[in-house]
C-alpha cells in the first residue's frame, strides 16, 4: 500500500470536498424534517468535516496512518448531531480496515465498507430505514456484487457506480420512511454522503489520481491509492459532477415540509452532546445507560474519549451519569421545541443567546475539583472551601470579571453563602442568584440540572432541588475533642458527616467511611461516587471499593481525584 500522502494533495482534497458540500449544505438544511437542533444536518455535516480539516493541517508526519488517525479523530471531535455522529463513524469503519491492510484492492475496498455500515449502525440505538445507514448499505450491496463479478475496475468507474447508486439510493429514502414521504423529500444525512462523494470524486480528478486501477486480492501491480494514482491526463469526468443532484426537495414542497414539521411530535425535548475524556470507560455499559435516558442515543469513540448524543427529558441526569466516567467538554443542551418553531419560521426573535448573557461562579479548591466543575459549565472557579472561606470582595471580584448580565453563584458549602448574599447587595448593574449550595456534591447536582435555554426562575427550582435531593458524606479529623451525640470524640480520629452532622467516629478513615456510607445509603441507591483528597492514599481507594461491595454488591462505586484539603473523601450517593 501507499505509504505517504503529499502534503499539497491532502490540503487541495479535503478543501474540493467541504466547498463542494458549502454550496449545498443549505439545500440539505431544507430536507430535514425532524425539528430538532441535529435537524441541521448540513451544516452538521459540514462542521464535521471543517474539524477533520483543522486536525490534518496540524500534521508533519504525512504517513497514511498519520492521515487516518488524524482524519478519524478530528471527525469523532467534531461531529455534531446525528449525522455527524454516524458520519464519524462510516469513516472510522473505514480506515479502520485501510490501515489494516498491506495493499488497497477491490476486496480491501469492500470489506471497508462493510466496516463502516457495520460500525455506523451499532452507533444508533435504533436503526431506521430510509436514513443515511440505508445508503450506506446500498453501497456495500453495489460493491460486494462488483466484487464478486468483476477481477479489475478503474478506480473513474467505481467511482461513477458507487455515486450512481447512492443517488438513487438516496431516492428511495422518500419511500422508505413514511415522514419523508409525507413530507416529499429525501433523508438529508443521506443526501449529504451523497454530496461527500460527488466532492469526492471532483478531488481526485484535480490532483490526477483517478486513472488507475482496482484489482481483485492482493495484486499490486494496479492497485492505486485514491490519493496517489500517477495519470497525469484525466479527461474522465463523472457524469455525476456536472449536475445538480435530482434528490434536492422543489420549492413547491416546502409548505408541505413546513406542515410536517410542525406536526412532528416531540418525546423528548433536549438535545444533549457532549464528549467525555477518562480512562477504561465502558463504553457499552456507558451506551445502555445512556440509552435509558431517551431516544436517538449514540456513544463512540474508545476507552479514553466517547462522544455521546441523546434526547432526553433530563440532560442533568445524562450529564451526572457520564460524569462518573470522567471530565466532560463541549457541552451543548438545545430545546427542541424551540428548533422546531425556528425551522418553521415562528420563533421569536431573540437577540442573544441565554448562555451568553449568564455565567456561573462555583467556590471550590482543589486541582481535581475545580477541573470537574469546568467540565460542567462553570465559567469561574473562586478558590476557597472549609477554613478557606472565600471573602465578599473575592466573589465580588469574580461577579465583576465576567461580561454576563446574570451570574450564578454555588457557594457549596454552608459558611460561604452569607458571604456570597453579601457580594450579591454590593454588585451593580447584574442580576446575581445564589444557589444555596452547602456541599461539593450538592453543587455538582446543582450545576447539572442547570439548562441554558430555561428561564432564571425555572432553572434556581431545577438547581435547587437537585442540590436538595443529594445525599453526601464527608470525612476528616476532628481538630479537638468534642462530646456529642453520637459520641466522645478524641482530636485526631476521623468523623463521618453527611448534611453538616457529625454521624460517625473512627481511628481508622477506611472504617469512617463504611460506617458513614452504611448509615445513610439505602439498598435502592445504584452509585456511589468518591472525590479524593489530597491526603487520599490510593492504596485505600481500593479497599474501600473492595469493602463496600460486601454491603452494596449491586452498587458502582466510582473514584475521583478532588485534590481538597482537609477532607480525604467527599461523596455523593444517587
Amino acid at each position: 500500500m501507499f505509504n505517504e500522502i503529499n502534503n499539497r494533495d491532502l490540503k487541495k482534497v479535503i478543501d474540493i470536498i467541504i466547498e463542494n458540500f458549502k454550496e449545498n449544505e443549505e439545500k440539505i438544511n431544507v430536507l430535514n424534517v425532524f425539528p430538532v437542533p441535529a435537524g441541521d444536518t448540513g451544516t452538521n455535516m459540514l462542521l464535521t468535516l471543517k474539524a477533520i480539516r483543522e486536525e490534518l493541517l496540524k500534521l508533519k508526519n504525512f504517513s497514511v496512518k498519520s492521515v487516518l488517525e488524524k482524519a478519524s479523530f478530528g471527525a469523532l471531535m467534531g461531529a455534531r448531531g446525528n449525522s455527524g455522529v454516524i458520519f464519524s463513524q462510516i469513516l472510522k469503519g473505514f480506515f479502520d480496515i485501510i490501515l489494516k491492510s498491506d495493499s488497497l484492492n477491490l476486496d480491501v475496498i469492500k470489506e471497508a465498507l462493510k466496516s463502516s455500515k457495520d460500525l455506523a449502525y451499532d452507533s444508533v440505538q435504533d436503526p431506521t430505514e430510509g436514513t443515511m445507514l440505508t445508503t450506506m448499505k446500498d453501497i456495500c450491496k453495489l460493491v460486494e456484487n462488483l466484487v464478486n463479478n468483476t477481477d479489475k475496475i478503474k478506480l473513474a468507474e467505481l467511482l461513477d457506480r458507487i455515486i450512481s447508486e447512492t443517488e438513487k439510493s438516496v431516492e428511495r429514502t422518500t419511500f422508505l420512511l413514511p415522514i419523508l414521504k409525507k413530507a416529499g423529500v429525501v433523508d438529508a444525512g443521506a443526501q449529504g454522503i451523497l454530496d461527500i462523494l460527488i466532492g469526492a470524486k471532483k478531488a481526485l480528478i484535480e490532483i490526477n489520481s483517478i486513472e488507475g486501477s482496482l484489482e481483485r486480492n492482493v495484486s499490486k501491480a494496479g492497485s492505486v491509492s485514491p490519493i496517489s494514482g500517477s495519470s497525469k491526463n484525466n479527461k474522465s469526468r463523472s457524469n455525476s459532477l456536472g449536475r445538480e443532484s435530482k434528490a434536492y426537495v422543489p420549492q413547491a414542497e416546502s409548505k408541505r415540509l413546513k406542515e410536517v414539521k410542525m406536526s412532528y411530535e416531540i418525546k423528548y425535548t433536549y438535545c444533549t452532546e457532549f464528549m467525555i475524556r477518562g480512562s477504561r470507560i465502558d463504553i457499552e455499559r456507558l451506551r445502555e445507560r445512556i440509552e435509558s435516558f431517551g431516544d436517538s442515543a449514540m456513544v463512540v469513540g474508545n476507552e479514553n474519549l466517547v462522544k455521546i448524543h441523546v434526547h432526553t427529558n433530563h440532560p442533568h441526569k445524562v450529564l451526572r451519569r457520564a460524569l462518573r466516567e470522567g471530565t466532560l467538554h463541549d457541552i451543548q443542551i438545545n430545546n427542541m421545541e424551540d428548533q422546531r418553531k425556528e425551522a418553521a419560521g415562528e420563533a421569536e426573535p431573540v437577540e442573544e443567546k441565554m448562555e451568553e448573557r449568564r455565567a456561573l461562579i462555583a467556590v471550590a479548591n482543589g486541582d481535581g475539583l475545580e477541573g470537574i466543575f469546568k467540565s460542567i459549565g462553570v465559567d469561574i472557579i473562586v478558590s476557597g472551601g472549609q477554613s478557606m472561606n472565600p471573602s465578599t470582595y473575592d466573589i465580588v471580584k469574580a461577579i465583576n470579571s465576567t461580561e454576563a448580565v446574570e451570574v450564578i453563584i454555588f457557594p457549596n458549602n454552608k459558611n460561604i453563602i452569607l458571604t456570597a448574599n453579601q457580594a450579591k447587595k454590593i454588585v451593580r448593574n447584574k442580576s446575581v442568584y445564589i444557589v444555596p449550595t452547602k456541599n461539593i456534591p450538592a453543587g455538582i447536582s446543582a450545576i447539572l440540572g442547570y439548562n441554558p435555554d430555561s428561564g432564571m426562575e425555572e432553572n434556581k427550582y431545577n438547581m435547587e432541588e437537585a442540590a436538595q435531593k443529594t445525599r453526601n458524606g464527608e470525612i476528616t479529623q476532628a481538630v479537638r475533642d468534642a462530646n456529642l451525640m453520637v459520641g466522645k470524640i478524641k482530636k485526631g480520629e476521623y468523623i463521618g458527616l453527611s448534611d453538616g452532622k457529625v454521624r460517625v467516629i473512627s481511628n481508622n478513615v477506611v472504617d469512617a467511611i463504611i460506617d458513614l456510607v452504611r448509615d445513610i445509603a439505602s439498598s435502592t441507591e445504584e452509585v456511589i461516587t468518591f472525590y479524593t483528597g489530597k491526603d487520599a492514599i490510593p492504596e485505600d481507594n481500593e479497599i474501600i471499593k473492595i469493602k463496600l461491595k460486601k454491603y452494596f454488591p449491586k452498587m458502582d462505586i466510582e473514584m475521583h481525584k478532588g485534590g481538597q484539603p482537609l477532607y480525604p473523601y467527599i461523596f455523593s450517593i444517587e
